[in-house]
């Protein structure tokens, strides 16, 4: 599968948004995810300005906020902290 075939910016028509059992969710297009034949089939692919553009539309439209992205950083420290700590 070659890089360029995979999304790599989210236009306004390519997302939904949604609240399910309560809470605020986007739903993206199918177009991030592997095709038929490749070693990522149906996988997700995200590259680095689609996360970007979707870290982007989730805050604009409230799916999360700034320091939900500050809480995942600080926690994603922690657990390194703590597997390197293991060993």
């Amino acid at each position: 599968m070659a890089l360029d075939e995979i999304a790599n910016q989210i236009t306004d028509d390519e997302f939904a948004l949604d609240t399910i059992q309560g809470e605020r969710v986007i739903i993206t297009s199918p177009i991030i995810l592997g095709t038929a034949g490749s070693e990522w089939e149906g996988s997700p692919i995200f590259r680095r300005d689609y996360l970007l553009a979707l870290l982007s539309h989730s805050i604009r439209h409230k799916v999360l906020n700034a320091a939900d992205i500050d809480a995942a950083l600080d926690l994603g420290a922690a657990r390194n902290a703590a597997c390197q700590a293991c060993g």
